[in-house]
C-alpha cells in the first residue's frame, strides 16, 4: 500500500512537471490583435534576370496563404503593407565533372530580396531586412532549362523565409 502511494505521488509529480513545460505554449498567432491582414506588392526586380518578380511574388503570396496567420487584402484595407526588391540572383558552381573540371554539373541558385513591411495606418516599420533563398540543382546538359525549372523552388523557400521574417517580427 505504501509503495502504491509512493508510485502515485511520483507519477503525479512527473505529470505536473511535463504539463508545466507547456505553460507558455500558445495556439494561434503571436501577432498583435490589430495586425491580421497583409498586402504584398509585386516585388521589384533590380536584377538582370527577366520575369523573376512574378514567380517570387506569387510564391510569397502562396506561403502567406499557407501559413494562415495573415489574410491577403487590398492595400487600402490591409493592416500590413509588404514591399520587396529582388536585389540579387546568382548561380554558384557547386560540383564539377571529374572528367572535365571546366564542366559544372551542379549549381546553387541564390536569390536575395530586400523586404520592408509597415503598418498601413501609422507607417510604423514592422521589419526591414534582406531575405535569402537558395537551392542546389543539377544541370543535366541544359543550363537555361535547369535555371528556369529551379526558380519556383527557390521562390517557395524565399516565400517561406519572408513569411517567417514578417511573423517573427513580434
Amino acid at each position: 500500500m505504501r509503495y502504491q502511494k509512493y508510485a502515485l505521488t511520483i507519477l503525479a509529480a512527473t505529470a505536473i512537471s511535463f504539463m508545466s513545460g507547456c505553460a507558455n505554449y500558445q495556439l494561434g498567432t503571436t501577432l498583435p490583435p490589430h495586425l491580421r491582414s497583409i498586402n504584398v506588392e509585386t516585388f521589384k526586380n533590380a536584377t538582370k534576370e527577366p520575369q523573376i518578380e512574378t514567380t517570387i511574388t506569387s510564391e510569397t503570396l502562396r506561403e502567406f496563404q499557407r501559413d494562415g496567420q495573415l489574410k491577403i487584402k487590398d492595400p487600402d484595407t490591409a493592416d500590413i503593407l509588404l514591399k520587396g526588391v529582388i536585389t540579387e540572383y546568382r548561380l554558384e558552381p557547386v560540383r564539377s565533372s571529374r572528367n572535365n573540371p571546366k564542366t559544372t554539373l551542379e549549381y546553387k541558385a541564390v536569390v536575395t530580396v530586400r523586404i520592408t513591411a509597415v503598418e498601413r495606418v501609422n507607417g510604423k516599420k514592422v521589419t526591414a531586412q534582406n531575405v535569402v533563398g537558395s537551392k542546389i540543382f543539377d544541370v543535366n546538359g541544359d543550363l537555361v532549362n535547369a535555371r528556369r525549372s529551379i526558380l519556383p523552388e527557390v521562390s517557395r523557400e524565399l516565400g517561406r523565409k519572408v513569411v517567417d521574417a514578417v511573423i517573427s517580427a513580434w
